[in-house]
């Protein structure tokens, strides 16, 4: 699927309630503007504004699941996932995203990532002199819950794996390999915080150099 719009942050697929299963695909995205929050990528998931009559205790957040899909963006970002959104990424393969190729934000955002690579994301938009400038990272926790596990965040901008809030971002990493990345491989929530004693990372590889593993079996070896 390839979405080529003169309109202004328009994803590809936008998940707002229910399940969404994206199977067995490759997802470029080309969109004007620069609002890479609210629909500057090529899959967003992200729950319908919330009447105030609704009660949160009853409301389910929108749930994705993608299976071998390859993603690239050529103006945004590759998945957002916000605002108590819920997603399963397994062997895929997010590559050249102008900015973060995973984000995740809202403190009861949930998402799982297996055997994917998360590649040569953050470079800025290419195609459009007032579009994203470069410096992004390969997959950026803002709020909420992340498990990652054997995968390939390498090459990209800015750092490999970002978790930020000292309270809600919270972080397990194992078996994966960060390598290559501009920064930090993998910057954590600041030591002493909730959000950093609540998260771990196990069984690792980080590298400033080297040439990392592909794992969902999609991506072109450089």
């Amino acid at each position: 699927l390839v979405l080529r719009t003169r309109r202004y942050d328009e994803p590809i697929i936008h998940i707002r309630q229910g399940t969404a299963i994206l199977r067995n695909l490759e997802l470029k995205h080309v969109s004007n503007g620069h609002d890479i929050w609210n629909g500057n990528a090529a899959v967003q998931i992200q729950p319908s504004n919330i009447s105030d009559e609704q009660s949160m205790l009853s409301f389910s957040g929108p749930k994705a699941i993608l299976e071998h899909v390859a993603i690239s963006s050529a103006t945004g970002r590759g998945i957002v996932n916000i605002d108590g959104g819920q997603m399963t990424v397994r062997n895929c393969y997010v590559h050249d995203c102008a900015a973060t190729g995973i984000y995740v934000g809202g403190q009861e955002s949930r998402a799982y990532i297996e055997r994917t690579d998360v590649v040569r994301n953050g470079n800025g938009n290419n195609t459009h002199r007032r579009g994203i400038a470069r410096g992004h990272s390969g997959v950026y926790l803002e709020q909420g819950h992340a498990r990652i596990v054997d995968c390939n965040i390498s090459l990209n901008c800015l750092t490999g794996v970002s978790a930020v809030s000292p309270d809600n971002a919270i972080l397990d990493l194992e078996r994966s390999e960060l390598v290559s990345n501009g920064s930090f491989q993998l910057e954590m929530p600041a030591v002493g915080t909730p959000a950093h004693s609540r998260s771990s990372a196990v069984n690792n590889t980080f590298s400033a150099i080297g040439l990392p593993r592909s794992r969902s079996g999609l991506a072109k070896e450089d």
